[in-house]
């Protein structure tokens, strides 16, 4: 990605959290996971990250809370 369509997709990411904020504070819950999924979506491509990645470090987090889970 050159360095202008990366400044573009940072300066989305302050827009999205400005609408979350005003649809949560509206109560529109759903709305602003919706969001958070849109600031996640442009944060893994800025920083290049495939969707197979995010899925193996999800699965890495689960496996590692399930442990500590079982251990306490």
């Amino acid at each position: 990605m050159d360095e202008f369509s990366a400044r573009r997709l940072r300066n989305v990411i302050p827009v999205l959290l400005e609408q979350r904020h005003v649809v949560t504070s509206g109560g529109v819950d759903f709305a602003g996971h919706l969001i958070d999924l849109a600031i996640m979506q442009v944060r893994l491509a800025l920083h290049d990250i495939s969707e197979e990645e995010l899925s193996q470090f999800s699965n890495a987090l689960s496996t590692g809370l399930l442990e500590n889970e079982t251990s306490d």
